[in-house]
């Protein structure tokens, strides 16, 4: 596929350590994450390949990163009774799932993990940062108005192409994915370079399929690496 790098960026969304199993990294050991999803770590290597390729071809690289306060309201915790798995209302967003603390900011957690080369990246949007709304896509928050900045950014390099990766599919992924297609940008998804938390069980093909069918492109880092 012909790619105009300099009207491209790639986004990769929230590989963090709360996102990972444990790993080993340079003789480092790194427990295994709060939301740990199943080999999650395992995008790092086509990732760095891509954002590599990107950097010298002069497209844009940015990395999203969890950022949450400690008692964000997302949490569970922040609730005498709540619970895990539990959906409540949060202001504007009338079906916000409850997770176990993770992402908080400065801790272990919210931090990059270790094999993921940051060395292209062009900018790093830190986004969960209101302790009263959560934020899974890299241009929103989930209220579906407040910005994250990131759009404003691609259109001042008059950026039309997105391409993403990381964590998760269902989540994250999903959710800046649809964005991207909404602010009219053509959206690819890097299928070898992003994994899935599939909670509830199958969320994770049916964000695929719903992906594809508003128009998301399905391909793989090889796909444009082999060129």
């Amino acid at each position: 596929m012909f790619i105009d790098y300099q009207k491209a960026a790639l986004i990769i969304v929230d590989v963090q350590n709360d996102f990972c199993p444990a790993y080993t990294s340079g003789g480092k050991s790194n427990p295994e994450g709060a939301l740990a999803v199943a080999g999650g770590g395992e995008v790092c290597a086509p990732l760095n390949a891509v954002a590599k390729d990107f950097a010298g071809r002069k497209g844009k690289v940015i990395a999203t990163q969890d950022w949450h306060p400690w008692k964000h309201a997302s949490f569970a915790s922040a609730y005498p009774d709540g619970k895990v798995g539990d959906f409540i209302a949060l202001g504007s967003v009338q079906s916000q799932i409850l997770w176990i603390d993770h992402c908080v900011q400065g801790s272990h957690g919210a931090r990059f993990h270790d094999d993921l080369d940051l060395d292209p990246a062009d900018l790093i949007i830190r986004k969960g940062a209101n302790p009263l709304l959560d934020s899974y896509s890299a241009f929103f928050e989930n209220d579906r108005q407040t910005t994250t900045g990131l759009d404003g950014y691609l259109k001042a390099f008059s950026i039309s192409t997105v391409f993403l990766g990381g964590l998760a599919t269902d989540y994250c992924v999903f959710y800046s994915a649809m964005d991207a297609l909404r602010l009219r940008y053509k959206t690819y998804i890097f299928t070898d370079a992003v994994r899935g938390v599939d909670y509830p069980s199958g969320s994770v093909e049916q964000a695929l399929d719903a992906m594809e069918v508003a128009g998301v492109g399905m391909i793989k880092t090889s796909d444009i690496l082999r060129r």
